[in-house]
Formats: structure tokens, sequence, C-alpha cells
């Protein structure tokens, strides 16, 4: 049997493995929400697609054109610069932050939870987990050619997208919501860690990446738009990334002058200045 005919059954037993029979799909309109929200149509689910936006209308642009191919139903969101804020002290004083892209994310789901509940939505599920064991991030093309390290870093990324989860978990309580990733489960991991490289990335100067996986895509009808669309992460896509930026100057705090000071330095600073009210309050 070919190896995309058996990750396709792989991808059928995880959403089965899904009790809800009326599902949210958090969806950025790429490759692997869009799987996700397809294979949940195809085993009978109600699939009512969910995104959010922040800053820039794009990703919820994209995300209705690919929501009307697959003939699902889209809600979105778009939050305006001066509620982020408000959403960002309420993930801070949730979760454990220990890394900038982990808060901006939970902004992110956050409000997709918010509105799913506005929308009697219980359960959300999410495709987190695909970019860890395909190859997604561009960490990978660094590593690329040295089997230890790439599988060193798939296994740190898996571990790190489970913690990531449980992080999560305590935003989504906060709305009466289940989040459910299924690409995260124990069978789906064992399976996918096991395809071989090969099949995943073709280089240090591959862009594309997660080949098996789109092909499996493409197969089970995700429109070519998405399938092929290059990698963009929640961050970036969803423009969340960009407004805590903005935030970040509009309050006053500047990148430190010195040469060693990192690029997100300044966002660090009003990130700990807001923790610190927090503590206050």
């Amino acid at each position: 049997m070919r190896i995309a005919d058996q990750l396709k059954g792989k991808v059928y037993e995880a959403l089965e493995d899904v009790e809800a029979s009326k599902v949210g799909v958090a969806f950025s309109g790429g490759v692997d929400s869009s799987l996700l929200a397809k294979g949940c149509k195809d085993i009978g689910r109600e699939v009512t697609l969910l995104t959010v936006g922040f800053l820039s209308q794009r990703d919820i642009e994209i995300s209705y054109e690919v929501s009307k191919a697959l003939g699902l139903n889209l809600l979105h969101d778009f939050v305006p610069l001066e509620k982020v804020e408000d959403g960002l002290k309420t993930v801070l004083a949730t979760i454990e932050s220990d890394r900038l892209v982990r808060l901006e994310n939970c902004v992110s789901f956050y409000y997709v939870f918010r509105l799913a509940s506005e929308h009697g939505l219980s359960t959300v599920l999410s495709a987190n987990g695909i970019d860890e064991l395909f190859c997604g991030y561009h960490a990978f093309k660094k590593v690329f050619g040295n089997e230890g390290a790439m599988r060193s870093l798939m296994t740190t990324l898996v571990e790190t997208a489970r913690k990531d989860k449980k992080e999560i978990d305590k935003l989504s309580a906060l709305f009466d919501v289940e989040y459910v990733c299924p690409f995260l489960s124990e069978t789906f991991i064992d399976f996918a860690t096991n395809i071989p490289f090969e099949f995943k990335i073709k280089g240090k100067d591959d862009d594309m990446r997660k080949h098996i996986f789109r092909e499996v895509a493409l197969e089970i009808g995700v429109p070519k738009s998405a399938a092929l669309r290059a990698k963009k992460a929640l961050q970036y896509s969803s423009g969340v990334h960009k407004a805590i930026l903005t935030l970040t100057k509009r309050k006053g705090f500047r990148r430190e002058k010195a040469s060693y000071a990192e690029p997100q330095s300044a966002a660090k600073a009003y990130i700990d200045s807001l923790k610190v009210n927090l503590k206050q309050a």
C-alpha cells in the first residue's frame, strides 16, 4: 500500500476518535486546517470553520475563499487593536508563558474559543502537530541531511506542541469549550514519525515541505490553493504578532540600544510590564 494511502487512513482514524458530532475547526485556509476540516466533513461531522484576524483582514479573506471551495460555513472575528490588550491580559493571567510564540498562539486561540462559545460550539479542533511531524518548520531545512538531528528536532517540537496544548486547554476551559488536537494522539504521532523524511522534505532549499501531507490533502478534495499554500505561522498569518509589536511601540517600549539586544526585547519588556500590573491588581 502506498504511504499516502496509509497516511490517509491514519488521518481518518484520528478524526473518528473525536466523539463530538458538531465541531468547530480553528481555520487559516492553509493545508493543515483545510485537510482537518475536509476530513471531518467526509466522516459526517457537522463542521464550522473559525477564523480570527488582527490588524489585517487578509487571513479572513483567504479563509472565506477556501471555505466556499470546501462547502463549509465560516465564522470570523476581527479583533481591533484597542481590544487586543484585554485578551492579552486574560491570557497572561491564565497560562504559563515562557516564549513569545506560545503567548501569541494562545492569544489567537483565546479569540477562537470566544467565537466558538458565542455560537454554541463546545468542541474546537486544530491541526496542531502537522508542522512538527511533517517538517513544516523552517528549522528542518537547517538540519536537512542529518537524520539524527532531524529526528531530535521533531521529538523536541512534538513535545513542545504537547506542552503548549496543556496551556491552550486552560483558555478553552474559560469558555467551557473542549480543545482537541487529533494529530497529537499517540497513534498518529507513532505512525507519522516513522514516515521517511524523503516524503516530507526534499532539501535545504525546500520552501514547501510537508509533501506527503499535501498529496493526501489534494486526494481527498482540498482545493489546490490551500493544499499548495506555503507555510505561514499562525502568529504571522493572523496578524497577532504584528498587533503585539504595534501595541509595544504605542505603549512606549523600544528595543534596547545595546548591540546584543534581541529583536523581541521591546515586546518582552511590554509583556513583563503587563505581568507586573496583573500581580499588583
